[in-house]
């Protein structure tokens, strides 16, 4: 009953948040799965490390996928750049049985994730003043 109630909190949370809230959500789920599949490495939990670090990879890569070039320019290209990296590490992570390797997208998705923060906050900011 609690998991029903908290993926309907999920949901709720989603359809109401901004693209740039929703792209904190995104970088907090790929943060945790990360997290995940560094437990799931230390403990030998292949069954979850492959579920973890293959929700890592696909929030990753969905996060690529939908950089737009014409307006995000040079930004968006290192945004790729940044993002082609932590793919990489990831699949060393799951093919060498690694956790360190983990690390550096773990500190890159962080410091993004603070970013898309305080650029939220910002956009909060004006409707609070608003209202």
């Amino acid at each position: 009953m609690v998991a029903q109630y908290a993926q309907q909190y999920q949901q709720t949370q989603i359809l109401t948040s901004s693209r740039v809230q929703i792209v904190v959500l995104l970088y907090d789920a790929a943060i945790q799965s990360i997290e995940l599949t560094r437990r799931a490495i230390e403990t030998n939990n292949l069954p979850d490390k492959a579920r973890f670090i293959g929700r890592a990879i696909s929030i990753v890569g969905e996060l690529d996928s939908v950089l737009d070039y014409e307006q995000g320019g040079d930004i968006a290209k290192s945004l790729h750049r940044l993002y082609d990296y932590m793919l990489s590490e990831l699949v060393e992570a799951n093919a060498k049985h690694m956790s360190a390797r983990l690390d550096g997208p773990a500190r890159c998705l962080m410091t993004l994730r603070e970013a898309w923060r305080e650029v939220a906050a910002q956009q909060q900011a004006p409707l609070a003043m608003a209202r």
